[in-house]
């Protein structure tokens, strides 16, 4: 019953950074736990990724946002900070993707395909969100 409260706990509150324990709790060990079949268990892993998707864009979002204050703080436009984050994003997105389809593709068709593709992007949306936790306490003070 671990996983669906702490689902709960990042979905209600700010989104926390994670060490590399609680990341690998939460995106593989936490399922393994939890599911007693291969499709309960890939189910599992798919709602990980999920629930680690959906902290990662609120937490671009407040990135984006402290990146507006800061700039308003210093009354200066805010654009060309918020266009590299953009396009810097995007970019990392499509590392993720890349990644993980490699990831998974090591199943070579066996029955953990898919689970390795949902358990890599969780982890890598966790290690993303902590990336922008450390620039916004560290870089820009909020």
């Amino acid at each position: 019953m671990r996983a669906p409260f702490l689902v709960l706990m990042l979905l209600s509150a700010p989104a926390l950074a994670l060490d590399q324990g609680q990341i690998r709790s939460a995106c593989y060990t936490d399922c393994e736990k939890e599911t007693g079949s291969n499709p309960d268990y890939k189910a599992c892993l798919a709602r990980a990724a999920d629930t680690a998707d959906a902290l990662l864009n609120q937490e671009f979002s407040a990135l984006q946002d402290a990146v507006k204050a800061a700039a308003a703080e210093m009354e200066v436009r805010p654009e060309s900070q918020l266009d590299m984050l953009k396009d810097a994003q995007r970019k990392w997105v499509g590392f993720r993707d890349d990644t993980c389809n490699f990831e998974d593709s090591l199943a070579f068709g066996a029955t953990a395909t898919g689970g390795y593709l949902s358990s890599c992007i969780c982890a890598l949306s966790y290690e993303r969100i902590n990336d922008f936790d450390r620039i916004r306490h560290s870089i820009l003070g909020r």
